[in-house]
C-alpha cells in the first residue's frame, strides 16, 4: 500500500496551467471543428497523437514534435490528418500497434484496425477501409458497445488487444495475426466481475497492472495479470474517490497513475511507491485542468464537462486531456504534479 498521505479526490487545487502549444493552422482549424471528443493517444515514436471526433465519425492524427530538453516542453503541431470510414460509428478509444497501425474502438461499432497514411500529408482527409476488424467477444457473443482499447501485446505481427465492452459490462481479450488477413481472431471474455459501465482502460509498461475505470462505481478497479483471469476474476486493487473516471494512464515507471475525472474539472493522481497496486487507496492530489466556465459548457449533467482522455507521452512529461469545449490542453507533469 502506498506510504504517501493522501487527499480527498474532491480537494482540487489550483487550475493549472496549460502549455502555450505551436499549431498549424490547418491543425487548429481541425481541432476548433472536432465536436465532441473521447479518448486521446500517443504513439510509441512519440511523433502522433490520434484524437477521437466522436460525434462526427471521424479520427484526427497530427504529427507532433515535443522538445523536453528545456525547462517547459515545447509541443509543435506540424501537420494532420482526417480519417473517415463507413466502419468509424462514434470512434471512443485508441491504441497503436507499431507507429503506424491505429486501433479504433467505436461504441456503435466494431473494434477497427487501420494502416495509416505516412505522416505530412497536408491536412489531407482519407477515405480508409480497416485492415482487420473485431466484432465477437467470443465465439458465441457478438461485441456490443467497444469504447477503450489498448494492445497488451505485439509480437512478428501477432498482437493482443484488450478493450472495454462498456455497457456489456466487460473486459474483451482478442489475439490475432495481421500477417494472416483472413485468419480467425481468438477472442474471449477476459474479465466481468464488479465491472459497471468500464469507460477506459491502461496497462502498466510492464504489462503486469491493468487499470480499468469503473463508471457506474465513481473508482478504477486494478486488475494482477502475473495470475491467470477469467470473468470471476476480483480486482487486486481499488483506486477511490474519483467522480466518473474516463481516462487514465500509468506513468513509464508504474508508480503513478493518472485519471481524468469526466464529472469534475480535473485530473487525480493516485501512485505506488514500490510500482505495485494491489489494495484499496485514494488520491494524493488533484490538479485543475480546466477554468470553470469551459467546465459548466459541458456540465449538462453529473457525469460531463471534465476531461474525457488523457495520454502520458513516452518520456513521461507530458499529459494531454481532451474534452468537448477543450479539444486539446497539454500540461507538464512535473510542474502540476511535483513530487
Amino acid at each position: 500500500m502506498n506510504s504517501a498521505t493522501s487527499v480527498s479526490a474532491g480537494e482540487a487545487h489550483a487550475t493549472a496551467r496549460p502549455l502555450q502549444l505551436q499549431v498549424s493552422r490547418s491543425a487548429e482549424e481541425a481541432l476548433s471543428r472536432t465536436g465532441r471528443t473521447e479518448d486521446i493517444r500517443f504513439s510509441p515514436d512519440n511523433r502522433r497523437l490520434a484524437l477521437a471526433g466522436f460525434a462526427a465519425d471521424c479520427c484526427l492524427v497530427f504529427d507532433v514534435s515535443i522538445d523536453v530538453s528545456a525547462a517547459l516542453p515545447v509541443v509543435r503541431i506540424t501537420d494532420h490528418i482526417e480519417i473517415r470510414s463507413p466502419q468509424l460509428r462514434e470512434p471512443h478509444g485508441f491504441d497503436f500497434i507499431g507507429n503506424d497501425r491505429l486501433v479504433v474502438a467505436n461504441r456503435v461499432g466494431a473494434i477497427e484496425i487501420f494502416q495509416l497514411p505516412p505522416g505530412h500529408c497536408g491536412g489531407r482527409t482519407f477515405d480508409l477501409q480497416p485492415v482487420r476488424s473485431i466484432r465477437r467477444a467470443n465465439l458465441l457473443r457478438r461485441l456490443r458497445n467497444p469504447g477503450s482499447v489498448c494492445v497488451a501485446g505485439n509480437s512478428d505481427g501477432r498482437v493482443e488487444l484488450l478493450a472495454c465492452d462498456n455497457y456489456k459490462r466487460r473486459v474483451t481479450r482478442h489475439v490475432l495475426d495481421l500477417n494472416n488477413r483472413l485468419g480467425r481472431a481468438d477472442n474471449r471474455i477476459l474479465l466481468r466481475n464488479r465491472l459497471d459501465i468500464p469507460d477506459g482502460i491502461a496497462l502498466s509498461d510492464d504489462r503486469r497492472w491493468l487499470a480499468v475505470s469503473n463508471h457506474n462505481t465513481s473508482s478504477v478497479l486494478i486488475f494482477d495479470r502475473h495470475g491467470p483471469l477469467n470473468p470471476a476474476s476480483a480486482p487486486a486493487g481499488e483506486l477511490t474517490g474519483v467522480m466518473f473516471p474516463h481516462g487514465l494512464r500509468f506513468s513509464p515507471d508504474g508508480r503513478r497513475l493518472y485519471v481524468a475525472d469526466a464529472g469534475a474539472p480535473r485530473v487525480c493522481l493516485f501512485t505506488s511507491d514500490d510500482a505495485t497496486w494491489s489494495g484499496r487507496r485514494a488520491a494524493v492530489r488533484s490538479v485543475g485542468v480546466m477554468d470553470q466556465e469551459t467546465f459548466l459548457r459541458g456540465h449538462c449533467n453529473r457525469a460531463e464537462g471534465g476531461p474525457k482522455g488523457l495520454d502520458i507521452d513516452a518520456s513521461g512529461s507530458l499529459l494531454a486531456v481532451t474534452c468537448e469545449h477543450m479539444p486539446l490542453a497539454m500540461f507538464p507533469v512535473s510542474g502540476i504534479f511535483a513530487a
